[in-house]
């Protein structure tokens, strides 16, 4: 088979599905407790005495990965009784961890913790009060300066250092900003990072032969620091707007060391358990610590997913010597958590208070029975698996499962004012949850709590087709902020940040068949030079020769059609393919390898439904050819030959190619 993909499912810890549950697992938690005020991040010490202490003479700390493991294993225990029981750093409310581990070996651990309301930090004399960034003095304070020198202190980089790892190759500039400026008093930021205090005071250090002062210190917390004697770098969150991003960093997985295995002439498959194995980077210390079956992760409260799922579409298991009959009577085999979560309902009248996504505050939920059962300390949070517009009466029943409290079956939800609708669609229309575009707009919301700007565009763009807003402009305004979000730290023009999203969100419509000058958005400037490469075919000018091949595209495929026959219409660009009716970019038709080489093959197998369009097409048409690379060109040749079994040049098909060859 040409083009395979094999998945890597979300129960493999440390899998791409697992670490993406993960992540939506703890922005839940800001969903409901609000966003994280300390990020913590605390790294094993190979001279801690009960490390240094255990080893044989001519032994370092690298030769005993099991100590390294147990040390910092109990180091960390020691370090979640100080922060959840002593509260040294205030009440915590809720938290996540990661650990992960260095390439040499070395373990840390990466702790956001979102602070009760009497304690969260609001001001500058909050932040000082949990975080230092000062060398201290060595006369009256000689053990803590010691602590400071020996871990809190960076680099040196910079015109210091010019090869540490932290440089950035093309800015030359250190990627952490050291050294940072002296500053008399701490200042809050405004969706940044707030500015600490580094008072000017004289005191220097020698690094390795470098006179560094406060600039070069790395922000923690003294009592940490001299209770733990390790890396123990903390720092204030609670003033950044955005916090997908720090989450999406400590969910981003193990390291790797990325190589290809890839025999010449093998088409490419997409094999996410082959690239786990062969790009996966085990140290010893992690290879314990599985072995030891010590988490690597937590969270608290812990979160759950809730099944969304059509009437009589949840997922059944059952036996391969199971009879169709036994399948369908077996009740509690059939039940899932939604259709358990009416059950209880119907059952419990005092359940009826609560919406699905709160039932995990108040029931527990049994996978041998398949029922919620009452729980006292209501330490569970609940999620709902999310669901699309373009879904339909999936995306609707999430919205009404939202709203509504103590529905006893899915007739319930089609309910209203005793009179039951045929979709869930008119019964939340009915509702007035989708009247207006209130609906869409708290899609928007919620999404931009778990989703990156560029999945957010694509949502967005999603509705405007599928969806029809009545306000598309104060659809727009209302969410800029989250639909620029990326754009607005890689740019300051802010032309040319709406610039750049409304592009991108006119490719993603043109993929859907609309055009964006159908919705009311503001017009792109095609004046502005975006420099985006991904971008250039969208906003090339047309010639007056593309014109006159356009209306030669459209006489020759109207004329096929018309006589019962099929006929293709690809381009290199978007704009291209969204001139020609049923038009598609040569990448998604053909399915056009992004990396490709000069044995390149597309990923269309010979038995899929595509081969059998291109096996029946009578012309395919690709405009723009001439802006294609070779490589794609014999690519698409090799597919067509090997689809079709004919070995003639694309397979004998009929291969018009156009563009602007001059």
């Amino acid at each position: 088979m040409i083009g395979q993909r094999v998945v890597l499912p979300a129960s493999f810890i440390g899998g791409p599905l697992d670490m993406r549950r993960r992540f939506l697992d703890a922005m839940t938690l800001v969903q409901d407790n609000g966003k994280p005020d300390i990020f913590l991040t605390m790294t094993c010490n190979p001279n801690w005495p009960e490390i240094k202490n255990e080893l044989l003479p001519w032994q370092t700390a690298q030769d005993r990965p099991d100590l390294v493991s147990r040390v910092f294993r109990a180091k960390l225990e020691d370090l979640k009784k100080q922060l959840f029981t002593k509260h040294v750093l205030g009440v915590v409310g809720s938290y996540v961890y990661v650990i992960e581990f260095q390439k040499r070996g070395l373990p840390h651990a990466h702790f956001l913790l979102i602070m009760m309301p009497p304690y969260k930090l609001t001001n500058a004399d909050h932040y000082d009060k949990i975080v230092c960034a000062e060398i201290p003095d060595p006369i009256r304070y000689p053990k803590m300066h010691e602590l400071v020198v020996s871990h809190m202190i960076h680099g040196p980089c910079g015109s210091l250092n010019s090869d540490c790892p932290c440089m950035n190759n093309e800015q030359k500039k250190c990627r952490f900003r050291y050294p940072r400026q002296f500053n008399e008093t701490t200042l809050q930021g405004k969706d940044s990072y707030p500015v600490y205090r580094r008072r000017d005071n004289g005191i220097e250090v020698d690094i390795r032969g470098n006179k560094m002062d406060k600039r070069w210190v790395v922000l923690y917390n003294p009592k940490l620091l001299m209770m733990f004697n390790c890396h123990m770098n903390v720092e204030v969150y609670s003033s950044i707007t955005s916090v997908k991003y720090v989450f999406k960093y400590i969910y981003k997985g193990h390291d790797k060391q990325v190589i290809n295995i890839d025999p010449d002439g093998q088409p490419v498959v997409i094999n996410e358990i082959k690239r786990y194995q062969d790009a996966r980077y085990v140290s010893p210390p992690e290879a314990i610590w599985r072995i030891f079956s010590f988490p690597l992760s937590q969270i608290y409260p812990c979160v759950m997913a809730l099944q969304v799922h059509l009437p009589n579409q949840q997922l059944v298991r059952f036996s391969e010597d199971d009879t169709l009959t036994s399948v369908v009577e077996k009740e509690r085999d059939n039940r899932s958590m939604l259709t358990a979560f009416f059950l209880k309902n119907k059952e419990d009248i005092r359940a009826r208070e609560y919406k699905y996504r709160d039932f995990p505050k108040k029931f527990t939920w049994d996978p041998k029975s398949r029922r919620w059962n009452h729980q006292k300390l209501g330490l569970m949070r609940g999620r709902l698996v999310s669901a699309n517009p373009a879904e339909g009466e999936r995306y609707y029943l999430r919205l009404l499962l939202l709203h509504i409290s103590g529905p006893t079956c899915f007739e319930d939800l089609y309910m209203v004012n005793n009179i039951k609708y045929p979709t869930f669609r008119k019964a939340a229309l009915e509702r007035g949850l989708i009247e207006s575009d209130d609906g869409l707009s708290q899609c928007l919301t919620e999404a931009s709590l778990f989703q990156f700007p560029n999945a957010l565009r694509r949502l967005f763009a999603t509705i405007l087709s599928f969806r029809e807003p009545g306000d598309v402009r104060k659809l727009w305004h209302e969410h800029y902020n989250g639909l620029s979000e990326d754009y607005r730290r890689q740019y300051e023009s802010v032309e040319r940040v709406q610039n750049m999203v409304l592009t991108e969100i006119m490719v993603f419509l043109q993929s859907m068949g609309d055009r964006i000058d159908d919705f009311d958005l503001p017009k792109i400037n095609q004046n502005v030079d975006l420099e985006f490469g991904v971008f250039s075919s969208v906003l090339h000018r047309r010639s007056w020769w593309n014109r006159k091949n356009i209306f030669f595209y459209k006489a020759l495929l109207a004329n096929i059609r018309s006589c019962g026959h099929i006929a293709l219409a690809t381009a290199s660009s978007g704009v291209a393919a969204n001139n020609m009716l049923g038009g598609r970019t040569a990448h998604s038709r053909f399915k056009i390898p992004i990396n490709l080489e000069n044995n390149s093959v597309c990923k269309i197998s010979r038995q899929s439904g595509t081969a059998q369009l291109l096996r029946t097409a009578k012309v395919i048409i690709w405009d723009e050819a001439s802006m294609a690379k070779r490589h794609a060109l014999e690519a698409v040749d090799r597919t067509m030959k090997d689809i079709t079994g004919v070995m003639l040049p694309f397979g004998g098909k009929i291969m018009v190619l156009g563009g602007d060859f001059r």
